[in-house]
């Protein structure tokens, strides 16, 4: 279902309406409750609620275009949040995240004192990945008192920022799943070492496996594989997106 939420990121405007994504078991009955679409540098997605499921979802549309994919492969780290010293996080993805944050930060703290019991969760294939987990930071930080109902499901993100980011998402409390298919090369970029991934991996093997790996346990899972075995088709063909 949060694979479906993602892949709608690429379609979604003001309502739910699109041919695969929307019709996957769930998700019937969700609401499109803000949408934006900003060009001067590129960010798209949505902000929906599913009432029978008791969620909102925060959706960032992933990789479309190639000038996203640069944003993918460049490093150029800067330091964020400034409330966290030492933390940096890739420029590219930052850019695009705060573009449009002020609004989907307060759309989402608006929609949150109004539905007190759903869950607020955040989506992203891709580029999306990485913009939504830059969200969940800036909620914890701005709207702690939140953090216990956010959730973060990301598909082929990259790494999105140093080892004390990693650490800072480490230890806040949210539920953090990051899936990864078989030799998608997206999750193993920017190649700089001292990028890191956090969150809880779930690695789709080539042979049909599903492999859970905890943070700082990465090596059993995707990372097990070779450089040669890393390809771009493979980020692409996600299930369920």
């Amino acid at each position: 279902m949060y694979a479906a939420y993602a892949g709608a990121a690429y379609t979604i405007t003001d309502s739910w309406n699109c041919e695969n994504e929307c019709e996957h078991p769930g998700t019937e009955g969700t609401e499109v409750l803000y949408n934006w679409d900003t060009q001067r540098v590129t960010s798209n997605g949505y902000i929906a609620r599913n009432p029978d499921k008791k969620l909102i979802v925060v959706a960032f549309r992933g990789s479309a275009e190639t000038g996203d994919w640069v944003e993918n492969f460049t490093a150029n780290p800067v330091q964020w949040p400034s409330s966290i010293s030492g933390s940096f996080v890739v420029q590219g993805f930052l850019n695009g995240y705060l573009v449009s944050s002020e609004d989907v930060l307060q759309n989402t703290a608006d929609l949150a004192a109004k539905y007190p019991d759903h869950s607020i969760v955040a989506v992203g294939h891709s580029l999306g990945g990485a913009r939504a987990s830059l969200f969940v930071a800036d909620l914890s930080i701005n709207y702690p008192r939140l953090a216990s109902r956010v959730q973060l499901y990301t598909y082929g993100q990259a790494k999105v920022g140093n080892d004390v980011f990693a650490d800072y998402m480490d230890n806040i409390n949210v539920l953090m799943y990051r899936v990864v298919n078989k030799g998608d090369i997206a999750p193993h970029l920017p190649l700089v070492s001292s990028m890191a991934h956090f969150g809880t991996e779930v690695w789709l093997t080539a042979n049909g496996q599903s492999i859970v790996c905890k943070s700082g346990d990465y090596s059993k899972c995707s990372e097990s594989l070779p450089a040669t075995a890393y390809n771009v088709q493979d980020h692409s063909t996600y299930p369920g997106l």
